[in-house]
Protein backbone atom coordinates (compact mmCIF):
# COMPACT_ATOMS: atom_id res chain seq x y z
CA UNK A 1 0.00 0.00 0.00
CA UNK A 2 1.35 3.41 -1.01
CA UNK A 3 0.56 6.91 0.19
CA UNK A 4 0.88 10.17 -1.66
CA UNK A 5 3.85 11.03 0.54
CA UNK A 6 5.79 8.02 -0.78
CA UNK A 7 6.11 9.70 -4.19
CA UNK A 8 6.58 13.36 -3.29
CA UNK A 9 9.87 14.84 -4.52
CA UNK A 10 10.82 11.58 -6.32
CA UNK A 11 13.04 12.29 -9.34
CA UNK A 12 11.56 11.55 -12.76
CA UNK A 13 13.88 10.39 -15.54
CA UNK A 14 13.08 9.53 -19.17
CA UNK A 15 14.15 6.20 -20.72
CA UNK A 16 17.29 7.85 -22.16
CA UNK A 17 18.44 8.85 -18.66
CA UNK A 18 17.64 12.57 -18.87
CA UNK A 19 16.28 14.09 -15.66
CA UNK A 20 12.87 15.61 -16.30
CA UNK A 21 11.89 16.88 -12.87
CA UNK A 22 10.39 15.73 -9.59
CA UNK A 23 6.92 14.63 -8.49
CA UNK A 24 4.92 17.24 -6.62
CA UNK A 25 1.32 15.93 -6.86
CA UNK A 26 -0.82 12.94 -7.78
CA UNK A 27 -3.46 12.81 -10.53
CA UNK A 28 -6.63 11.11 -9.27
CA UNK A 29 -9.98 9.96 -10.60
CA UNK A 30 -12.38 9.47 -7.68
CA UNK A 31 -15.21 8.29 -9.95
CA UNK A 32 -13.18 5.26 -11.00
CA UNK A 33 -11.18 5.13 -7.76
CA UNK A 34 -7.82 5.33 -9.54
CA UNK A 35 -4.54 7.14 -9.30
CA UNK A 36 -4.11 8.15 -12.96
CA UNK A 37 -0.56 9.43 -12.73
CA UNK A 38 1.69 12.11 -11.31
CA UNK A 39 2.34 15.82 -11.74
CA UNK A 40 6.00 16.59 -12.36
CA UNK A 41 7.67 19.93 -11.72
CA UNK A 42 10.18 20.31 -14.51
CA UNK A 43 13.86 21.12 -14.00
CA UNK A 44 13.69 23.07 -17.26
CA UNK A 45 13.12 26.80 -16.89
CA UNK A 46 10.80 26.89 -19.91
CA UNK A 47 8.44 24.06 -18.85
CA UNK A 48 6.61 24.50 -15.57
CA UNK A 49 4.61 21.32 -14.96
CA UNK A 50 4.20 18.05 -16.80
CA UNK A 51 2.06 14.96 -16.27
CA UNK A 52 3.06 11.31 -16.27
CA UNK A 53 0.27 8.77 -16.65
CA UNK A 54 0.63 5.41 -14.90
CA UNK A 55 0.73 3.53 -18.22
CA UNK A 56 3.84 5.55 -19.19
CA UNK A 57 5.77 4.52 -16.06
CA UNK A 58 8.51 2.01 -16.88
CA UNK A 59 9.68 1.53 -13.27
CA UNK A 60 10.05 3.34 -9.97
CA UNK A 61 12.07 2.92 -6.81
CA UNK A 62 14.16 5.87 -5.64
CA UNK A 63 13.42 7.56 -8.95
CA UNK A 64 10.74 7.05 -11.59
CA UNK A 65 11.63 6.10 -15.16
CA UNK A 66 9.01 7.11 -17.74
CA UNK A 67 8.55 6.59 -21.47
CA UNK A 68 6.73 9.91 -22.09
CA UNK A 69 5.28 12.99 -20.40
CA UNK A 70 2.23 15.12 -21.20
CA UNK A 71 1.41 18.81 -20.78
CA UNK A 72 -2.24 18.22 -19.80
CA UNK A 73 -3.86 19.63 -16.67
CA UNK A 74 -5.84 16.99 -14.78
CA UNK A 75 -7.60 16.71 -11.39
CA UNK A 76 -5.00 16.41 -8.63
CA UNK A 77 -4.98 15.48 -4.96
CA UNK A 78 -3.80 18.96 -3.94
CA UNK A 79 -7.26 20.27 -4.90
CA UNK A 80 -8.90 18.24 -2.12
CA UNK A 81 -6.07 18.07 0.41
CA UNK A 82 -7.09 19.99 3.50
CA UNK A 83 -10.82 19.91 2.66
CA UNK A 84 -13.18 19.25 5.55
CA UNK A 85 -14.85 15.86 5.53
CA UNK A 86 -18.39 16.02 6.86
CA UNK A 87 -20.97 13.33 7.56
CA UNK A 88 -24.68 13.38 6.67
CA UNK A 89 -25.48 15.09 9.99
CA UNK A 90 -23.17 17.98 9.14
CA UNK A 91 -20.49 17.03 11.68
CA UNK A 92 -16.87 17.54 10.65
CA UNK A 93 -14.95 14.25 10.81
CA UNK A 94 -11.59 15.81 9.98
CA UNK A 95 -9.53 17.01 7.02
CA UNK A 96 -8.29 15.07 3.99
CA UNK A 97 -4.59 14.47 4.51
CA UNK A 98 -3.47 11.64 2.22
CA UNK A 99 -4.61 8.87 -0.11
CA UNK A 100 -3.84 5.17 0.22
CA UNK A 101 -3.59 3.24 -3.03
CA UNK A 102 -2.62 -0.26 -4.14
CA UNK A 103 1.00 -0.65 -5.19
CA UNK A 104 0.33 -2.61 -8.41
CA UNK A 105 -3.13 -1.57 -9.63
CA UNK A 106 -2.97 2.04 -8.36
CA UNK A 107 -6.59 1.65 -7.17
CA UNK A 108 -7.44 4.09 -4.40
CA UNK A 109 -8.19 2.15 -1.20
CA UNK A 110 -8.90 4.91 1.28
CA UNK A 111 -8.51 8.46 2.44
CA UNK A 112 -6.39 9.33 5.48
CA UNK A 113 -8.25 11.83 7.66
CA UNK A 114 -6.52 14.07 10.17
CA UNK A 115 -8.70 14.82 13.18
CA UNK A 116 -6.46 17.47 14.71
CA UNK A 117 -2.92 17.47 16.11
CA UNK A 118 -3.75 16.46 19.71
CA UNK A 119 -6.40 13.92 18.72
CA UNK A 120 -4.02 12.43 16.11
CA UNK A 121 -1.48 11.85 18.88
CA UNK A 122 -3.96 10.40 21.36
CA UNK A 123 -6.32 8.41 19.14
CA UNK A 124 -4.64 8.25 15.73
CA UNK A 125 -5.75 9.22 12.26
CA UNK A 126 -8.81 7.73 10.60
CA UNK A 127 -8.82 5.87 7.32
CA UNK A 128 -12.11 6.08 5.46
CA UNK A 129 -12.96 3.88 2.50
CA UNK A 130 -13.09 5.77 -0.76
CA UNK A 131 -16.37 4.38 -2.15
CA UNK A 132 -18.38 6.39 0.41
CA UNK A 133 -17.42 9.93 -0.66
CA UNK A 134 -18.90 12.74 -2.69
CA UNK A 135 -16.44 15.54 -3.45
CA UNK A 136 -17.94 19.01 -3.38
CA UNK A 137 -16.41 22.37 -4.12
CA UNK A 138 -15.76 23.24 -0.47
CA UNK A 139 -15.98 19.94 1.41
CA UNK A 140 -16.18 16.18 1.05
CA UNK A 141 -19.35 14.34 2.11
CA UNK A 142 -18.83 10.97 3.78
CA UNK A 143 -22.17 9.18 3.54
CA UNK A 144 -21.38 5.66 4.76
CA UNK A 145 -23.47 4.22 7.57
CA UNK A 146 -21.74 3.45 10.86
CA UNK A 147 -19.71 0.35 10.21
CA UNK A 148 -18.70 -2.37 12.62
CA UNK A 149 -15.23 -2.18 11.12
CA UNK A 150 -13.10 0.73 12.28
CA UNK A 151 -9.58 1.36 11.09
CA UNK A 152 -7.16 2.52 13.78
CA UNK A 153 -3.46 2.98 14.15
CA UNK A 154 -1.88 -0.04 15.89
CA UNK A 155 0.57 1.95 18.08
CA UNK A 156 -2.34 3.95 19.47
CA UNK A 157 -4.26 0.75 20.23
CA UNK A 158 -1.25 -0.65 22.09
CA UNK A 159 -0.93 2.59 24.05
CA UNK A 160 -4.61 2.39 24.99
CA UNK A 161 -4.25 -1.27 26.03
CA UNK A 162 -1.21 -0.41 28.22
CA UNK A 163 -3.21 2.29 29.99
CA UNK A 164 -6.09 -0.16 30.51
CA UNK A 165 -3.70 -2.80 31.95
CA UNK A 166 -2.15 -0.24 34.34
CA UNK A 167 -5.60 0.67 35.66
CA UNK A 168 -6.45 -2.97 36.39
CA UNK A 169 -3.20 -3.65 38.26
Amino acid sequence: MFKTKDFMLMDVVDIRGKKIGFINDIIIDFKKGDVKGFVVSSYSFFQKTLCVLKEDIVSFNKSMIVSRVLKDKLFTFSKIKGMDIINCSGNILGMAEDILFHEFTFKIQGLVVSTGFIKNLLVGKKILLVNSFIIGEQSILYYSAKSKVEFISVPHKLFAEENQNEKTI
